[in-house]
């Protein structure tokens, strides 16, 4: 044997691990990236809030205003007059029918069913409002909108017949 072979022999066996340390140093900048850019990737409804804050008197409320309502126990109103939701639908679009700005304002019981809600919303945007304003999150005695006309104080009789006007 030569002196090559007798050296051969005598290295030591190759490195096959892996340095791990650049992989690290990679993975943990690339989690510091995404911390800080997944906030700004949230997406949100834009709100058109009100510059004031004054309340209304119901006095002062305009003749011509829409307001539709989702009362306690699952009913509908439109001005405070019981509807069924696809007669309120179809109501309520030959109103805004007349209309150039077309504003229909939701309100509903604090005890009223989500979805309820959500189908009123629904079926104020199907008959043609353009733009939907949510009535403030009021307690149930001062929720007026499922009242009669008058301002008793009564509630409206669901059962009652649903005339448009």
């Amino acid at each position: 044997m030569g002196k090559k072979s007798k050296a051969l022999l005598n290295t030591p066996p190759s490195q096959s691990e892996i340095n791990v340390t650049p992989l690290i140093d990679i993975v943990l900048v690339l989690l510091i990236i995404f911390m800080v850019l997944t906030p700004i990737m949230i997406y949100e409804i834009s709100v058109n809030l009100p510059d004031n804050t004054e309340t209304v008197e119901q006095d002062d409320v305009p003749k011509d205003q829409l307001l539709v309502a989702v009362c306690e126990d699952g009913s509908y109103t439109l001005n405070r007059k019981p509807f069924e939701l696809e007669v309120l639908r179809d109501d309520l679009q030959k109103r805004l029918r007349s209309k150039a700005k077309k504003v229909v304002f939701v309100d509903a019981h604090p005890d009223a069913g989500y979805e309820r809600v959500v189908a009123l919303l629904d079926t104020a945007r199907d008959a043609g409002a353009d733009r939907l304003g949510m009535a403030s999150l009021k307690k149930a005695a001062d929720f007026t909108a499922c009242s009669t006309p008058g301002g008793d104080g009564e509630a409206v009789d669901p059962s009652a017949e649903a005339t448009s006007g």
